[in-house]
């Protein structure tokens, strides 16, 4: 493969694992929405923007979510 034929792309799925959330339960759109590990070792992957209006971010230990 010579380099003109490579290609590198690079997508930001913002909140992407709340997204699969929601459209298995779209019962939980507009609430605060968190996907991580167990709360007492685990850490949020990902949380939707309604959780964010609590400070809640990624990579936030999940006892303190």
């Amino acid at each position: 493969m010579t380099d003109k034929n490579k290609h590198i792309i690079h997508m930001d799925q913002d909140a992407f694992f709340v997204s699969v959330e929601l459209r298995k339960n779209p019962k939980l759109i507009g609430k605060p929405v968190i996907v991580g590990g167990s709360a007492d070792r685990g850490v949020v992957t990902s949380c939707s923007y309604e959780a964010r209006k609590f400070g809640v971010h990624a990579a936030m230990p999940g006892r303190m979510a």
